[in-house]
């Protein structure tokens, strides 16, 4: 397979740490949430970072499968909420809440191309059989 696009980003530090993307130059404060002992600060955080690449990976495949097919639409939203779950066996892991939404289609259209969207998406297709993903 050939490589189609690549990029890096280097983390320093642990979860009150500093994120640096080596393409866009962009600097993210990471700070410890509120949940692990941490204090209201500016910064973000894993779970957040997850639920951004996840949503913003999902609304593309969804445009590019759309824009594809040249299927007319009117705004795409996806809304992705990542729940860290504790198990004191097996330690943590994710599970993501999706909310997608094609306005400007019909409930048929805007579910088959979510399904098809479920299927093409980059960052499903690696999380598959390893983070429950539910849909609303």
């Amino acid at each position: 397979m050939k490589t189609f696009l690549e990029r890096s980003a280097t983390t320093f530090g642990g979860r009150d740490g500093i994120i640096k993307d080596m393409a866009s130059k962009i600097e993210l404060n990471l700070v410890k949430p509120i949940e692990m002992g941490g204090k209201e600060s500016l910064g973000t955080n894993p779970e957040e970072l997850f639920a951004a690449g996840y949503s913003s990976c999902f609304a593309s495949s969804i445009e590019y499968l759309l824009m594809s097919n040249q299927v007319a639409y009117n705004a795409i939203s996806v809304k992705a909420t990542t729940q860290l779950l504790a198990d004191p066996e097996k330690g943590f892991s994710f599970k993501l809440v999706v909310e997608a939404k094609i306005s400007g289609v019909d409930k048929e259209t805007e579910k088959a191309y979510i399904e098809k969207a479920y299927g093409f998406c980059p960052y499903s297709k690696a999380i598959k059989g390893n983070v429950e993903v539910v849909f609303i």
